[in-house]
């Protein structure tokens, strides 16, 4: 068994240094750049926690708490700018603590374990509690699911393929059972036959979910396609002192009209606009829907709008379908608002559908992918592409561009999504990004692909997160079950 260190504040010695880089710094740096908005450094959500595991063994218990929830503090610190500009500072704040507050207790409790007991009970103690936990998040949060580890992987195709039957929790439950077997293997390293024994079961759990995986990668997809195209103009053209009077808003439907129409000349089938591309009143209502009418049918396209409608009493934000016709085929408000941006809208309470041809086609709005439930309603009427007008932070574009992604992988369909301030891709059932544009800086973008078009109704879309669900049933048990555990002998060095 490893010697054990009293830490002490007082008189800090080379060895105590050592364990502030070691269960500080090092483990802060991977939360950091691992968990940050980005998605480049994915493989360092795999070691953060790692030494944060191991910690229990050579210091007490409050000091481990101290070093797990100042390195995850400091690995949130990444996040903050974005919360800042999504919610106040104070808020901001409690939020990055909360989160710091509750992987320490969930790491120091696995450490323990860990550290004490050695089996394969400990080893799935840290990964059954993350996703536990996550679970409840996604279950409660008012604000939905982009605090999610599962996030982080949402580039690695054979990782997120699991999602397509658990859902985020089964990603978030293989990125910490990593680190806690990486820990495990270093704490009964003396111990050969145990490791061989414990590691090689979440060695077949790894096996079996990459091999399912890469499976369905590799399974050919169906010939059926869509043509689709999107626009998004300069950020300024969005602007409510641009679109106040019939002068100002004729202008921006001018331009608008005229990047449709070059979009359209190459067969697009359907034009995508962003999130409140334009804003009804009372004075523009006529104006906008009767011009949007004619652009569809002089470019022979079906167009989906997003629109911030103030034209009735009861304001919402919503997303129009116009078929080549010029005919209204649907209407559809937002379900999700974003809190403190959309206070002066009403929430929607269906889900927006309508044909393609054969195809179930799908509409919702930004932030109703960030509710792996909401879209659960697609899966289950077997849609096969969900169209997303979306409005995005700028610094969360590649974040929020990812989550309407994996909720194709979980329901088994294509995403179309076009952003202001973010990016606008085309993303197949495998969570291939298949084309890729971005607005972050305020620009102008267009974007013209092949959208696969398949009906592939997954487990999770009928079964929604029982996965989570028993991760939260077997943490309650594994809590009530083990006896309150003494603190390990430590010797002062």
């Amino acid at each position: 068994m490893p010697p054990h260190y009293r830490f002490t504040i007082d008189r800090p010695s080379l060895i105590q240094r050592l364990y502030v880089f070691l269960f500080i710094l090092l483990p802060g740096a991977c939360w950091y750049w691992g968990n940050g908005l980005s998605g480049d450094y994915w493989y360092l959500v795999w070691l953060a926690p790692v030494l944060t595991l191991i910690s229990p063994a050579y210091t007490d218990r409050k000091t481990s708490f101290l070093f797990a929830f100042v390195a995850c503090l400091m690995g949130r610190i990444s996040w903050f700018v974005y919360l800042h500009a999504v919610v106040s500072p104070l808020l901001a704040g409690l939020l990055t603590g909360a989160l710091a507050y509750a992987f320490a207790r969930i790491a120091v409790y696995s450490g323990v374990q860990l550290s004490t007991r050695r089996n394969w009970r400990s080893l799935f103690a840290y990964p059954v509690l993350m996703t536990a936990f996550e679970y409840l998040v996604l279950t409660c949060s008012p604000d939905g699911t982009a605090t999610s580890l599962a996030y982080t992987q949402s580039d690695v195709l054979p990782v997120i393929q699991i999602a397509s039957l658990t859902g985020t929790p089964g990603i978030t439950f293989l990125v910490s059972l990593f680190p806690a077997l990486c820990a495990f293997c270093w704490l009964a390293r003396q111990q050969r036959t145990r490791i061989f024994q414990t590691a090689g079961l979440a060695l077949l759990t790894y096996g079996s979910v990459l091999g399912y995986g890469l499976y369905r990668i590799h399974t050919p997809m169906p010939s059926a396609t869509l043509h689709a195209g999107m626009v998004v103009l300069d950020e300024t053209k969005h602007r409510t002192d641009q679109q106040d009077s019939q002068q100002q808003m004729r202008a921006v439907l001018a331009d608008y009209e005229r990047a449709i129409s070059a979009v359209a000349a190459t067969g697009t089938q359907v034009v995508l606009l962003p999130e409140t591309a334009f804003r009804l009143t009372p004075l523009t209502d006529s104006l906008v829907m009767n011009s949007l009418r004619h652009m569809a049918k002089r470019a022979n396209t079906r167009l989906i709008v997003g629109l911030a409608d103030y034209s009735q009493p009861d304001a919402n934000n919503t997303a129009v379908v116009i078929n080549a016709n010029g005919n209204l085929l649907t209407t559809y408000a937002k379900r999700h608002l974003v809190r403190g941006f959309e206070s002066e809208f009403s929430a929607g309470q269906q889900p927006g559908l309508f044909p393609i041809d054969t195809i179930q086609a799908g509409i919702a709005i930004c932030k109703d992918l960030d509710f792996p439930g909401t879209i659960r309603d697609y899966g289950r009427a077997h849609t096969g592409v969900l169209f997303v007008p979306a409005n995005d932070f700028r610094i969360d574009d590649w974040l929020h561009a990812r989550m309407a992604i994996l909720r194709g992988v979980e329901n088994g369909f294509s995403v179309v999504r076009a952003a202001r301030q973010g990016r606008l891709t085309i993303s197949d059932l495998r969570g291939r990004v298949l084309h890729e544009a971005k607005t972050t800086i305020g620009n102008q973008a267009q974007l013209i692909g092949t959208v696969p078009l398949s009906v592939q109704p997954t487990l999770f879309a009928y079964a929604g997160s029982w996965f989570g669900l028993l991760n939260l049933i077997v943490a309650i048990s594994m809590i009530l079950s083990y006896r309150r555990q003494t603190p390990v002998l430590h010797v002062t060095s």
